[in-house]
């Protein structure tokens, strides 16, 4: 009897060791989930109601003016030491269609935490949740808009003087969007996530592999290769090799998307897919519903039918390029690439 009531209490003791570990190991996912939200939705940007819309933008009023046109090509200052940095809220728009929503992905420099850092690479993501169609459409920081109250400057110079609201704002009134929500990360966790992944599949020409030799000295080769995070970086931003420019930029960024996706889709699995959410929410800064981020990551690694297309604002034949003492400059047609663009994510012909 006495063995029996000992056994007893040793079951009753194991019993709530495990219990304990139980609540520990909840409560300390409690914890981590609390701190990655606080984390990923630090410095939100509020969503208000609209000011009084103004006309379309229309690239005339700086085709009319030479000297408009250089002033917009010479400003190019660091608004950081001249105090100008004014955050702006995110404009309420329309919603275009319901099935289909868009989301403004920025890579910073440096790391995701500074605030007061230069917007490197510029993507619309849409989705269309009836064609389970993903597109990312690139647009270069040197598009040329009219920015309210500074005039006409470099797309890049936006999320300078307003951050990621006003770079929204913007880019809605250039291209006729309605975008709502956006995404953005520094390029130093970009690299962390890449190097996560065990690096970036693409193929490189001999001009590449000698810039990123050169720049980073690494041993690369022409050809296919898996870039480590510092490596992809560096090749994302890279306009030199090959006379690329910035638009050659775009374009590569865009293949690096399209290999990098159909890269998580052959060698993911569901038990690899919550590791890496978290190494990406862990980065990454946004306004988007934890439940729509994990739904989205899911989609991208895991359905097998997704559509995945990339295109680059703005359009070939519907831009004029200008330089100015090597400073350098894209101007759009505006209603051009507004038209292509309803077309492209929306099926809209106007």
């Amino acid at each position: 009897m006495e063995r029996k009531t000992l056994d007893n209490r040793k079951l009753v003791k194991a019993l709530g060791i495990l219990l304990s570990a139980f609540v520990v190991l909840g409560l300390a996912c409690f914890f981590a989930g609390k701190a990655l939200l606080s984390n990923i939705y630090r410095d939100r940007v509020d969503i208000v109601s609209a000011p009084d819309s103004a006309a379309p933008f229309s690239e005339q009023e700086l085709l009319d003016s030479p000297e408009l046109l250089e002033a917009a090509l010479r400003t190019d200052i660091d608004y950081f030491e001249n105090g100008e940095i004014a955050r702006v809220p995110i404009y309420e728009q329309k919603k275009i269609d319901r099935f289909i929503f868009s989301i403004l992905v920025v890579v910073q420099q440096g790391k995701t935490e500074n605030q007061n850092a230069q917007a490197q690479m510029l993507y619309v993501v849409s989705y269309n949740q009836l064609e389970y169609k993903f597109t990312v459409v690139a647009i270069p920081p040197e598009t040329l808009v009219p920015l309210k109250g500074y005039g006409w400057n470099r797309i890049r110079a936006a999320y300078a003087l307003g951050g990621i609201g006003m770079l929204m704002n913007t880019i809605n009134d250039a291209f006729g969007l309605d975008i709502q929500d956006y995404v953005y990360i520094g390029t130093e966790e970009l690299a962390a996530l890449a190097d996560g992944i065990n690096g970036i599949p693409t193929e490189l020409t001999e001009g590449e592999a000698a810039y990123l030799n050169q720049t980073l000295g690494c041993e690369l080769s022409a050809g296919q290769q898996m870039l480590s995070g510092e490596q992809a970086v560096a090749y994302l931003m890279d306009d030199v090799s090959d006379g690329k420019g910035s638009l050659g930029r775009a374009k590569t960024q865009l293949k690096v998307v399209a290999d990098t996706f159909y890269y998580l889709q052959d060698s993911f699995t569901r038990e690899y897919l919550y590791p890496f959410m978290v190494t990406i929410f862990q980065g990454i800064r946004t306004n988007l519903d934890f439940e729509i981020l994990e739904d989205l990551g899911h989609e991208i690694v895991m359905a097998e039918d997704l559509q995945f297309h990339t295109l680059c604002l703005p359009y070939a034949d519907s831009f004029w390029e200008h330089t100015l003492d090597g400073a350098y400059g894209i101007l759009p047609m505006f209603e051009k690439n507004r038209i292509l663009l309803m077309q492209d994510l929306y099926g809209v012909n106007e």
